[in-house]
This record gives C-alpha cells, structure tokens and sequence, in this order.
C-alpha cells in the first residue's frame, strides 16, 4: 500500500528480507508489483530470499526493467547466515534435527545494478562494514544502498552504530547512499556522510527524498586500504628508528 502510494517516484526500496518467502514462490504477487510500477516508469528493490540450483541466496532483487535483476549478498554473516562448522558438526546437528543449512555467498564481483537510471552499489546489513570490498566498481557507481534488518538488536546502540558505519561509506566514495531497514534507522545520507533526512524507529514510515547520481573516484577508492596501511608501517618504522637514536 505504501508503495502504490508512492509510484510517482523514481525508486522506492524495500528492507532486507522484506518478502519473507522464496522468489520463487511468490512470482505471482511480484508480477503484479512490477506491472503496476511500470505504469508509472518506477523502478522498486527489493530484498527477498532466493533459492536457485539447490543454493540459498540473500539477495535484492530490481523490478521495473525489461526483466528482474538480482544482488546476491556476498559477507554473509557466520552463525547467523552460515555454520562455519566441521562437517562431522553438521551431521550431529542434522541427527538431531538442528538447524544447519546455509546461505551461499554471492559472486564476488556483481556489477552494479542498473535501475531508475543510476548505477547502483547494494549491500545487505553488515556487508557495509567492509569498505574496501565495494571498491571494484566504484568508479562506475552512481549511487549507493544499504538494506538491513536491525530488528535483531531491538532499542539498543547497535542500529545507530551500523548508521555511523553507513555514513563512512558514503564519506569514502563521495556518493549518496539510501538506507532503507526493517525497524530503523532509515536515513539519506549525503555524500559527505551526513544524515540529510531520516524516520523514526519502530513506526510504519516512508521516507521521500531527493538525490543525484555522481561521478569520480576519490583517492580512498583508488588506493583502498593499503595506502593507509603502508603509511602507518612507514610512520611506525620512523618512530623506532627515531627512538633509537635518542641519545641515552
């Protein structure tokens, strides 16, 4: 209902895992879903699990375009999503009719999503936690989204720490980024990484607003992590010789 309320917009994004059901179960409804926002030429992303050749994915999938496209969640969370567990481990807890099935990992190197004529970055929770591994395309991308569930950790610190972790993002590239979540915090950060609008927790909300693709590389996205890396070896090194030839 919401999003029908909203198809004069250009994108509207659904949280993770916002379908609980498998993709393949519910094509009827997304069929209906993508026929009604084409007739406003808007574009939806949504997150759903996917099961496909006997795999489990997390993924996202884009409504709008000639046919459906998909991210696969590439970090997948250990415990949580996958049982990093020996394989004698894995036949106890099947023996004993325990949970052990796991998400797969998505291809390491999924373009960008092409949708509302942006090229979009999309991670899932905390895959925003790991700057460095949304680097190899993003001197293409335009735009960045960030879907979770936070509903995990309920009213705590937790979903205002992942939103600081989410700014970051947005600073290191220099694009904007929409966070869209199942309980909060749904925000539009700007490209320097400022919380340009948000929703309160807890409440059934949309949150509208208004951004603009960008173009370039910032150095963080040339370099990665090693730049910072060798220069504190370097700074380090410096300090030892330094102090060891202060004289006594």
């Amino acid at each position: 209902d919401l999003t029908l309320a909203n198809l004069d917009s250009d994108l509207i994004i659904w949280p993770e895992a916002a379908i609980p059901a498998f993709y393949s179960r519910v094509l009827d409804f997304l069929s209906v879903m993508s026929q009604d926002i084409k007739t406003t030429e808007a574009s939806l992303l949504l997150g759903i699990p996917r099961h496909e050749d006997g795999r489990f994915y997390n993924s996202m999938v884009a409504l709008g375009g000639e046919e459906p496209t998909f991210y696969d969640k590439r970090h997948l969370v250990p415990f949580g999503e996958y049982f990093p567990v020996p394989k004698f481990v894995r036949e106890w807890m099947r023996l004993r009719n325990l949970p052990y099935s796991d998400y797969q990992s998505g291809e390491s190197a999924q373009p960008p999503l092409q949708i509302a004529g942006q090229n979009i970055a999309v991670t899932i929770c905390y895959e925003d936690v790991f700057g460095e591994e949304q680097l190899e395309h993003a001197e293409d991308v335009t735009l960045l989204v960030n879907v979770s569930n936070d509903a995990w950790f309920g009213d705590s610190i937790a979903p205002h720490q992942h939103l600081q972790i989410a700014r970051m993002r947005a600073m290191e590239v220099r694009r904007f980024l929409l966070r869209t979540t199942n309980t909060g915090i749904s925000a539009i950060i700007s490209p320097g990484g400022v919380v340009a609008d948000t929703i309160p927790q807890f409440k059934t909300a949309v949150l509208n607003g208004r951004v603009q693709g960008r173009q370039g590389v910032t150095p963080y996205a040339s370099w990665g992590n090693w730049f910072i890396v060798v220069l504190s070896l370097v700074v380090l090194l410096t300090l030892g010789v330094l102090h060891r030839l202060k004289p006594s």
